[in-house]
């Protein structure tokens, strides 16, 4: 694929693709499982169960600091509690009560409250094993009004998750609604994704692609917009640095060599402009680095749907690593807003035990050009889930070529 060219994704619009986005919602959110209560139902409460279980003692002392103990003992209440037992606790580095003791209530309230589904019983069958997750609101609220921060729980078989959390015993039945003991933290997010990608020294690169190919752009329309607004669900495949040097230096030498410049030349010149990010402001590789090619590479790393608009992709969806297939799957981007037909991101997840601990990229350009759609070799990530407030984002070591 050329990097001047992207051609049929140009033409279609490429600077319009937010036109058409629709915040309403994110991942697809599931029905109310409230049940109705004509009387109060007998048995133990999820308050009891981490009364005098103690081994969730950890979590119980998390809960009373909290002030949540009352809460979760109320019977005309109804609750999903996705709840780290001591062992969850300990291997997520907080080895004792005494360290919650420790902690500020503020962040131990935020902890307790992530963990925590209010005004339904949320059970295994009720969540559906299709891409991607689904998304529950939790008992955590953020200082903008009225947004709870979500989970998004999800299934394959037998195995389930809360975010990339595994499930370690689901379905507990209990009378005021149901717990599913979990294998670590489900740790709530604390910055958007904007506070990630471009705080990140190894995503420099990724950084100014996305400040180029906003040129021209304003408001809800520039991808930086998108990345620091809290309400968005979105997926972002980042590349590093070295991945953006290394199909620059190459792009910008088959540039150079086509206008004329000996290969020699055209190679230590390519490799003097792809050795700083500002590589894309660079005037004299506006004819190589237009922004609607910029843009049409970078909006490829960005996974989209129709969950919220059937008329349009839009980034909505937050997708976690155990949600990838583990056989070689499509998933599409937002190169699909400008060219519905194309068929996506080509994407595998590898398992260690029931932790995701690999993922797999394939883009549908190689480079050079003439090989078979996604021949080319896969980006792997090299950090998977950095959760943000708006969504989530995984590190990859190659771009990702759109065609």
């Amino acid at each position: 694929m050329k990097l001047k060219t992207l051609n049929k994704i140009k033409n279609t619009g490429m600077a319009a693709l937010a036109a058409a986005f629709v915040f309403s919602s994110c991942n697809k959110e599931l029905p109310s499982a409230v049940p109705i209560v004509t009387t109060l139902p007998s048995g133990n409460t999820i308050g009891d169960l981490f009364n005098t279980d103690t081994t969730y003692s950890i979590f119980k002392a998390a809960i009373v600091k909290a002030g949540m103990l009352p809460l979760l003992s109320d019977r005309s209440l109804v609750f999903t509690v996705y709840a780290p037992n001591n062992a969850a606790f300990r291997f997520s580095g907080i080895a004792s009560e005494a360290v919650i003791a420790a902690l500020p209530t503020a962040q131990v309230t935020s902890i307790v409250q992530y963990h925590v589904v209010g005004g339904q019983s949320l059970t295994t069958s009720l969540i559906p094993t299709s891409f991607p997750n689904v998304q529950e609101a939790s008992s955590l609220v953020l200082s903008a009004p009225f947004l709870r921060m979500s989970i998004f729980p999800s299934r394959r078989g037998t195995s389930n998750w809360v975010n990339n959390i595994p499930v370690s015993s689901p379905d507990i039945a209990l009378a005021n609604g149901t717990v599913h003991q979990m294998a670590a933290l489900v740790s709530p997010p604390s910055t958007v994704l904007a506070g990630i990608l471009y705080t990140d020294p190894n995503l420099t690169y990724f950084s100014a692609a996305i400040a180029r190919a906003d040129s021209g752009a304003t408001g809800l329309n520039k991808i930086d917009s998108l990345l620091r607004y809290p309400p968005l669900s979105m997926t972002v495949l980042a590349p590093t640095n070295a991945a953006f040097m290394a199909v620059l230096d190459t792009n910008i030498r088959r540039a150079l060599i086509a206008q004329g410049l000996p290969s020699a030349t055209a190679a230590a010149q390519a490799t003097a402009l792809a050795a700083s990010p500002t590589v894309f402001s660079n005037p004299a590789l506006y004819g190589t680095l237009t922004a609607a090619t910029v843009k049409g590479i970078v909006v490829y790393h960005i996974l989209a749907s129709k969950n919220t608009n059937p008329a349009a992709f839009q980034p909505d969806v937050r997708a976690f690593s155990p949600n990838f297939p583990t056989t070689p799957g499509f998933v599409t981007t937002l190169v699909n807003s400008a060219l519905a037909i194309h068929p996506g991101i080509m994407a595998q997840a590898s398992f260690t035990g029931p932790f995701a601990t690999g993922l797999k990229f394939t883009g549908l350009g190689t480079l050079p050009t003439g090989g078979a759609p996604f021949s080319g070799p896969a980006a792997n990530a090299i950090a998977l889930d950095r959760h943000a407030i708006n969504g989530v984002t995984h590190t990859i070591d190659r771009v990702l070529l759109p065609q």
